[in-house]
């Protein structure tokens, strides 16, 4: 898992994490019902790890007004995985 640090460019900042995962490679994702690539999202705050394969869902965990959090994830993904836009 590739983590960095996300920020709000105020005052809030997050230690987050994105990992590619394929259902071939990981049996439990086949079980869920997965059957393509799926990325899964980790946000460290406040002593708490959020995970989820859903950004958004992520977000509405998080304390506060957490909406920055979805594009955040977003760049980390591009930015490691080369996921597309």
């Amino acid at each position: 898992m590739k983590f960095d640090r996300i920020a709000d460019g105020e005052a809030t900042a997050y230690t987050a994490g994105v990992e590619r995962l394929h259902p071939d490679v990981d049996k439990s994702l086949q079980r869920e019902g997965y059957t393509s690539e799926t990325t899964l999202y980790v946000v460290m705050a406040g002593g708490e790890t959020y995970a989820s394969h859903d950004r958004y869902a992520i977000a509405r965990e998080l304390p506060g007004d957490a909406g920055w959090v979805i594009d955040a994830l977003r760049d980390l993904e591009r930015e490691y995985l080369g996921v597309p836009s």
